[in-house]
């Protein structure tokens, strides 16, 4: 099957000179992010800051790849009012309407491999969730270190990510194989779950540990696993644009071809009992004084 070039009218996306962000950036997508976010807190048993540490009155707390700030607005219930929250993205279509914003919390547009510099020793906190579908490995190797940067001696940074495996049946291992060839070939690292910890420890955190969840996907594994479905196949969706903008990649002939191509994945999830992922949060320290 050959390449095609397709004309298609496609969901919105980022226009972040440089970015290699695959996903949307509209109404839906901030919908979907909401309920991911809701999902995953579930998932971890109601948490959504890892390491053990209380964040101090006056502290700045930093989300990078915020979106539609679903993490930082949970936040700011766990946290002291005079704590400021900072959400920073390449696009700043998904950030909370200027009018129900609150006045501790503050968004900017930027990228992530490139930080303010004077933020360096600013941050007490700095959480980034999802970002497989986004960075090159010597762009994830720049972005641990500006967030090493950024954070405060003593202060955490925290990293969630999707592992890459898929455990289903067929049709789920053939789109995972589509994947790995279609990021590869844009040069981003499905792979990155495996390479975060030495990331972290080369940059110079310390107490790096990970913790690991298997998220059961399909309706067989009940409410939350239908929950997982939609947030999965949602983002695997969200995907067409720049599928379809790239000739198809040998995979698909047409918008129509790679959404039934998604219901097939969608179903043989609900039908296949063990369907899973894994999830994974990976976080450790800025130590007092530089350790290497």
């Amino acid at each position: 099957m050959s390449s095609t070039k397709v004309t298609h009218s496609y969901r919105a996306t980022h226009s972040y000179p440089g970015a290699l962000y695959l996903l949307p950036s509209d109404d839906d997508e901030k919908a979907r992010l909401a309920r991911q976010h809701r999902l995953y807190k579930t998932l971890f048993g109601g948490r959504i800051i890892f390491p053990a540490i209380s964040i101090p009155q006056n502290s700045d707390v930093l989300d990078i790849g915020t979106g539609s700030a679903t993490w930082l607005s949970d936040c700011r219930s766990l946290l002291p009012e005079s704590v400021q929250l900072y959400g920073i993205d390449i696009e700043s279509k998904l950030f909370p309407a200027y009018a129900i914003k609150p006045p501790n919390t503050h968004f900017s547009v930027g990228s992530a491999t490139s930080l303010p510099s004077y933020w360096t020793s600013k941050f007490s906190l700095v959480n980034q969730r999802l970002l497989i579908l986004a960075l090159t490995q010597a762009e994830w190797k720049k972005v641990v270190s500006e967030i090493y940067r950024v954070l405060k001696p003593g202060g955490y940074a925290q990293f969630v990510e999707i592992d890459s495996n898929w455990y289903s049946g067929p049709q789920t291992t053939a789109h995972v194989e589509f994947l790995s060839t279609f990021l590869e070939a844009k040069g981003l690292d499905l792979q990155c779950c495996e390479h975060i910890p030495k990331w972290m420890t080369a940059a110079g955190f310390v107490d790096v540990f990970t913790e690991e969840i298997t998220v059961n996907i399909g309706k067989w594994a009940g409410e939350i696993g239908e929950e997982a479905r939609d947030a999965s196949i949602g983002a695997l969706r969200g995907m067409k644009g720049p599928v379809m903008k790239a000739g198809g990649m040998r995979y698909v002939t047409s918008a129509e071809e790679f959404d039934a191509k998604m219901d097939a994945v969608a179903e043989e999830w609900d039908r296949t009992e063990g369907s899973h992922r894994k999830l994974k949060a990976f976080y450790g320290m800025k130590p007092m004084s530089r350790v290497r």
